[in-house]
């Protein structure tokens, strides 16, 4: 079997867009040290925070969203992207990639249609259960889709090209044994953690709600620690906000260490993308999920119901007059001393199945353990060494096609 000596990593926006590249560039360079990448990514910020942090190459390219209504932004939407393909076909031509992965969000379309036009195989990830617009418009371009969290019906069945599910790729760290997905690391019972993710871009409405539910309630007994991933836009007033409250929490605009702080977690309040939530089945940890409203195609709220109707999660809809009093209830039952024990009572009365928002949100019920064992049912493998292992059966096929 060959080995892969240079791929293009096409995509980006946020975390869930590029942790999975991360992850499969780490599996690719365990396989062969001398694999080389170029990452064409956005110009956001949480990009070269991600790319930055992973100590891989990478190159910006302009992109701009599509509008959503006719208009002349998409004349220059159409010419911003033909201008960009234009660059990655010279990246492609200065040094020819083995394959393109596209990694979905509007930043991968001019890669991905630049390796097509070059002749290069071109490879997509979707780890929503809802396909993004970008993929769903390059999926012809595509050998192989490789898919996270399970593609809705709709959409697996309308798909063009071969779907290959393989899990929602991790970071070497979630799988190298060195973390666990036991009971939180934090056994004292009057002490509670409560991880708290607003999203890699920042999440201004959740950062609020969360905040104010902190600061106006009380949880029982337990002495509440807080960390709290706020983005770089709210990152002070969120610390004031826990400082003058004389609640204990550790503020960041980005967690680098997230296998370490989801491992010391009682609980975790979250936005429900894909990565976010790999990494909380992964450890093995109960989650409140906040589906981002603003979210293409509802993904966020189909990836979170996906969740709940597993037991390992609940949801609370940030849109909704009641969600601070719904998340009040949550906090309190699921960090309250002695939740961890189960009875097969408390566990009926979690619901099943599949539904929209409202039929998971009152599901406050579950005991914490029995939504920490439903979570660790959903880990994903090392969906990263079968995507490698994939990769190296492409590019044999395609030697053996051209010999």
């Amino acid at each position: 079997m060959s080995h892969l000596q240079y791929l293009a990593f096409c995509g980006g926006g946020s975390g869930g867009h590029l942790i999975p590249a991360i992850a499969v560039a780490e599996e690719l360079l365990a396989e062969n040290p001398n694999t080389r990448f170029l990452f064409m990514t956005s110009d956001r910020p949480i990009d070269r925070h991600i790319i930055a942090t992973s100590g891989l190459p990478t190159r910006s390219i302009d992109h701009v969203a599509l509008p959503l209504r006719t208009s002349t932004r998409r004349l220059f939407f159409a010419w911003q992207c033909m201008r960009s393909v234009l660059h990655c076909r010279r990246d492609f031509q200065r040094r020819r990639p083995d394959i393109v992965i596209g990694l979905g969000g509007f930043a991968s379309i001019a890669g991905v249609v630049a390796g097509w036009m070059s002749g290069i195989p071109v490879v997509l990830l979707e780890q929503n259960t809802v396909p993004g617009r970008a993929n769903r418009w390059l999926q012809r371009l595509a050998a192989t889709t490789f898919t996270g969290w399970p593609l809705e019906a709709k959409w697996r069945g309308t798909w063009r090209t071969p779907v290959v599910d393989v899990g929602v790729p991790l970071r070497r760290v979630f799988s190298d044994g060195k973390i666990t997905s036991g009971p939180p690391a934090t056994h004292l019972p009057s002490v509670a953690r409560l991880l708290v993710l607003g999203g890699s871009q920042g999440a201004a409405r959740l950062n609020a709600l969360v905040v104010d539910t902190l600061t106006n309630h009380t949880f029982g007994d337990r002495n509440l620690q807080v960390v709290h991933q706020t983005g770089l836009d709210d990152q002070d007033r969120v610390r004031n906000a826990y400082r003058q409250a004389g609640i204990t929490a550790d503020v960041h605009a980005f967690i680098d260490d997230m296998p370490r702080q989801l491992t010391k977690s009682t609980l975790v309040i979250s936005r429900s993308g894909a990565v976010a939530l790999a990494e909380i089945a992964a450890t093995g940890r109960a989650s409140v999920l906040f589906p981002l409203s603003a979210s293409a195609d509802d993904h966020q709220l189909r990836n979170a119901e996906f969740f709940a109707a597993c037991g390992a999660a609940v949801i609370v809809c940030e849109q909704d007059s009641d969600a601070p009093l719904r998340l009040t209830e949550h906090l309190r039952h699921l960090l309250a001393i002695g939740n961890a024990s189960t009875s097969s009572q408390e566990n009926a009365d979690f619901p099943g199945g599949s539904g929209n928002c409202d039929q998971f949100t009152g599901a406050a019920h579950a005991p914490r353990a029995a939504m920490e064992s439903a979570a660790r049912s959903l880990a994903p493998g090392n969906a990263a060494a079968a995507i490698v292992k994939s990769l190296l059966r492409l590019t044999d096929r395609i030697g053996h096609a051209s010999e």
